[in-house]
């Protein structure tokens, strides 16, 4: 027997852990909870996320790259970069 129902519908919660984040998600209506203490850990993963993509914090100049911010991140492809703030909450 699961430990939590949706408070929205009542069906059994699905415990997901990510990153060393515990989510509490109702299967039926997408609602996400977080613990007391998870959602610190999120702001924190959040915030690590944005340092690393800029750079730590300085901001890099490449006169013969125009269009080195157009490209960082990206694979050749032209596929994107998946960060960890949109794996955690693709259930």
């Amino acid at each position: 027997m699961p430990l939590m129902t949706s408070p929205i519908d009542g069906a059994p919660m699905r415990q997901i852990t990510r990153y060393g984040i515990e989510f509490d998600v109702c299967p039926t209506t997408g609602g996400v909870w977080l613990d007391k203490g998870e959602l610190e850990k999120l702001i924190t993963l959040v915030k690590e996320e944005t340092l690393q993509e800029s750079g730590g914090g300085r901001r890099h100049r490449h006169d013969d790259d125009d269009d080195y911010d157009d490209d960082r991140g990206r694979n050749r492809h032209g596929g994107g970069r998946r960060s960890r703030l949109a794996d955690l909450f693709d259930f």
